[in-house]
């Protein structure tokens, strides 16, 4: 019998942090879902810590694998072909899901092949003095022609925890997880590719916070014992439903606004400008006037047009 959901939980090295990721997954609304916790060359003694997790919980499976050169790619696709569920999520292990995350995603996923949620990050302790200054920021976009073009050449908007797509449009992709041969490339967003390549309009973005990511980058020096603690506090935090409504306020915060957008179609519009000044001799190619106004490289350009 299929399950409702498979959820990927990969780690690596000395992570007993990574049980607040997996508590955050147990306590999902739907509950009719399967746990791979995927061990990418873990210690011998982090697989007995994982085991003895296993052995609380029927839905959770341990899989152990020596390392592999990259992030244990290929060994998703092996949990996903043991697996049954209708629906794969994945969820770093050191990242948190808010209770509704598989519920949202699910729901999209009935009508979509790929989705993801918005990318949500944690500011560092000494940040978030408050509530309003809790999130370090969100990644606010919308799967379009142009975020897909950007995530093409390099853009990564939303990491691993953040996507999730269906098994049958997973069956169907030329190249399932492999690898990652790309140097530079993050392994998720060389998967998100294939997606994007192979399904297109049917990839959507849901306009919803439903996990938290706490950067490693800026917590690279800190200790195994802080990250845990601060993965258990904000564990703690999600189970009150005040904290979850903190967090939808903090989205509308980092909402961009009709001001951002009209900013933002401006500098596209003054960058076309400032090519085709260029192309009529207006602007140097090498060096510009410092004092060179915007107004006047668009009443040159409405000169220009009016004249032809």
């Amino acid at each position: 019998m299929e399950a409702r959901a498979t959820v990927i939980i990969p780690t690596f090295g000395e992570a007993r942090f990574a049980r607040w990721a997996i508590k955050s997954v147990q306590q999902q609304t739907v509950k009719d879902i399967e746990i791979c916790i995927i061990c990418d060359g873990s210690p011998s003694y982090m697989v007995s810590f994982f085991k003895s997790i296993e052995r609380t919980d029927p839905r959770i499976r341990v899989f152990t694998f020596p390392k592999s050169p990259r992030c244990g790619e290929p060994y998703r696709d092996i949990a996903i072909q043991q697996t049954t569920g209708r629906i794969i999520c994945y969820c770093s292990h050191d990242d948190l899901w808010l209770p509704n995350h598989v519920e949202v995603m699910e729901e999209a996923l009935q009508s979509f092949c790929f989705t993801h949620t918005l990318h949500a990050y944690v500011n560092l302790p000494e940040a978030a003095k408050d509530e309003n200054s809790l999130l370090g920021g969100i990644h606010w976009i919308k799967l379009n022609p142009e975020i897909m073009e950007k995530m093409q050449r390099g853009h990564n908007y939303f990491g691993l925890t953040f996507g999730s797509h269906t098994r049958k449009s997973y069956y169907k992709l030329e190249e399932r997880w492999v690898t990652t041969p790309i140097k530079d490339c993050p392994t998720d967003l060389y998967m998100w590719r294939k997606f994007l390549t192979a399904f297109g309009k049917n990839c959507k973005t849901i306009m919803k916070v439903t996990a938290l990511n706490f950067p490693q980058i800026t917590r690279k020096n800190w200790t195994e014992q802080e990250r845990d603690y601060e993965l258990k506090r904000y564990f703690d935090k999600i189970q009150d439903i005040a904290f979850l409504r903190t967090i939808e306020k903090l989205q509308l915060k980092f909402r961009p606004t009709l001001l951002d957008k009209l900013n933002d179609s401006y500098k596209k519009h003054f960058k076309t400008m400032k090519k085709y000044l260029r192309m009529w001799k207006i602007i140097p190619q090498s060096r510009r006037r410092p004092n060179f106004h915007k107004k006047k490289c668009l009443d040159l350009v409405l000169f220009e047009r009016k004249s032809t």
